[in-house]
């Protein structure tokens, strides 16, 4: 076999390499994450398929692109089936690449509420028992003297600080009743309304993993006659830091109740 054969021989096969490696990045972190999201295995299990599948993907850029560098002049093929699998590969590995940015961009906690100092509480569902296990900081100098509740509040100030109770002028059975509309709007599985209490616990099942985050709003009687004061929290279940889904979820849905009361601040 002369040296332009074996050229071509190589070449053919890191294309087809590339390929497979592409196919095979999108295969596992899908598998990953629709049987977790079945419930077939855990959720950290679905997680580890997302991260297999970002290496392999690396892996599928690295080999095209050597393919690429080392046999340009192998033929439209090997051009075609290398391109076909970075393509499948960047693809993936973009999208990773987006939400390891969005992690950073926020806080590392799961745990968000529009009252610091005092936080709705859970009746019917569970606080997960590891809530405060784990917030990051217990090194950091910003940090010192702090035990973990007031890492996280101070963490959660800094990020969060336009996430507040909100007045709303209104009886309580009013608001009760628009913020029971807009949880059944969002298609959320609520677990208790408690009129006499003002309270609502549901819970949101977001992503492809199918995630479970439980929220709690607490609705009652403002000090001033008339009016009617609403707390908010969403917490995940699993997993240290949330993306900034809980904030988000807290944000949209206090701007919405908001909206269904132009007395309000």
């Amino acid at each position: 076999m002369n040296n332009t054969s074996k050229r071509i021989h190589w070449s053919i096969w890191l294309a087809r390499l590339t390929l497979f490696l592409g196919i095979a990045s999108v295969a596992v972190a899908l598998i990953g994450a629709l049987g977790a999201g079945a419930d077939i295995w855990s959720k950290m299990a679905g997680m580890k398929g997302l991260t297999w599948g970002f290496y392999l993907g690396v892996a599928a850029l690295v080999v095209g692109l050597y393919t690429l560098l080392r046999y340009m002049k192998a033929g439209s093929r090997v051009i075609m089936v290398a391109l076909a699998g970075m393509v499948l590969a960047g693809g993936y590995v973009g999208y990773i690449g987006t939400q390891i940015a969005k992690a950073r961009s926020v806080p590392a906690i799961h745990d968000v509420t529009t009252n610091l100092d005092n936080p709705p509480t859970f009746a019917v569902l569970e606080m997960r028992k590891d809530n405060l296990r784990g917030v990051p900081g217990d090194k950091d100098p910003e940090f010192r003297g702090l035990d973990a509740l007031e890492r996280w509040q101070k963490m959660h100030r800094d990020a969060y600080g336009d996430i507040r109770p909100l007045t709303i002028r209104a009886p309580q059975a009013d608001v009760m009743a628009k913020a029971e509309g807009l949880v059944k709007k969002r298609g959320w599985d609520i677990a208790a309304v408690d009129v006499a209490q003002g309270r609502i616990e549901a819970t949101d099942t977001v992503a492809l993993l199918k995630f479970k985050d439980d929220m709690v709003l607490r609705i009652i009687p403002a000090a001033r006659d008339g009016e009617t004061v609403v707390d908010m929290r969403s917490i995940s279940r699993i997993g240290q830091s949330d993306l900034g889904v809980n904030a988000r979820r807290v944000r949209e849905f206090m701007a919405d109740l908001k909206a269904q009361f132009p007395q309000s601040r």
